[in-house]
């Protein structure tokens, strides 16, 4: 179509090569797509970047990586603006297929023409190494975002807590949240650490955090008492959970009263009547529950 336009009566013109490239790619001619761009770069017109990624995170889906990889290389070498959303995209393209040395190969190809990546690039590779097991490989590429003057990002802090908390290397994560906090404060990220800490059952190690949480008492550090807690409980430790509520009444956090019931029917089965009394009472002095409730509760 384009050729017999040139040919008898008009010229096409960047958009018009848009157009029809937008059609080949709703229609899913991908390689038809692609050999269009070949032709308008050929002809002295460029995509944008949103065009190039377009067809990349399309090809990523159909797990063409390679192609996707090939045709980001042909972009850049006919002069389009390809940009660090570009390359991320092929980068999570062999993530998710599990090509980490690939990924890895597209990194070190960002670093070699000076195309800087940005915090989403670090972590979407970051998570990957994560989950592959490989904890010293995404802590010293966590290490370079931030020299780098990096900003992490919530996301950052969710992947790299989910990672290493699932990994069972609890103190590189502390290790490491101490210098991200220095680049990005988040005031949740110890609250985080011990909800996924449970999720993954190891709750000596979140017990060992709750001085960490409980020097703000926010909300949302109850909340996280609040998992440790029930962790406990559910896995027949009310006593553990218990001595959670005890702490967070000593620094004036009130902990969930229908959750502290539990907690105290569970510590009677298993006879420690003084501590379940103790738990209950401690809404009785702040004016949670009356006296009378108490004693019904008790009887």
């Amino acid at each position: 179509m384009i050729n017999t336009s040139e040919e008898e009566w008009w010229i096409p013109n960047a958009i018009t090569y848009s157009v029809v490239m937008h059609g080949f790619w709703r229609e899913g001619k991908l390689s038809e797509a692609c050999d269009l761009v070949r032709e308008m770069t050929g002809k002295g017109f460029f995509p944008t970047p949103v065009e190039i990624n377009l067809l990349l995170q399309s090809l990523c889906q159909e797990r063409r990586v390679k192609d996707a990889r090939k045709f980001m290389q042909e972009c850049l070498n006919n002069g389009c603006a390809v940009n660090v959303v570009n390359f991320t995209s092929v980068i999570h393209g062999f993530c998710k297929i599990d090509d980490l040395d690939a990924a890895l190969s597209v990194l070190d190809d960002m670093y070699l023409i000076n195309k800087h990546p940005d915090a989403v690039t670090y972590t979407t590779v970051i998570d990957a190494l994560g989950k592959k097991g490989r904890i010293d490989e995404a802590t010293e590429l966590t290490s370079k975002m931030l020299h780098r003057g990096l900003v992490p990002t919530s996301v950052t802090y969710r992947t790299v807590i989910h990672r290493y908390c699932q990994h069972d290397r609890v103190e590189d994560l502390l290790k490491l949240l101490e210098k991200m906090l220095l680049r990005q404060s988040c005031n949740t990220v110890y609250s985080q650490v011990i909800e996924k800490l449970c999720n993954f059952g190891n709750l000596d190690a979140a017990y060992k955090l709750l001085g960490k949480v409980l020097r703000r008492a926010s909300r949302s550090d109850a909340n996280a008492c609040h998992v440790l807690m029930e962790s406990y409980r559910r896995k027949g430790i009310p006593q553990s959970a218990y001595k959670v509520a005890c702490r967070m009444f000593n620094r004036n956090l009130i902990p969930d009263l229908k959750l502290c019931d539990k907690v105290s029917k569970g510590l009677m089965l298993e006879g420690k009547t003084d501590e379940a009394d103790k738990l209950m009472l401690h809404f009785v002095d702040r004016g949670r529950i009356s006296p009378h409730h108490h004693r019904l509760v008790q009887t």
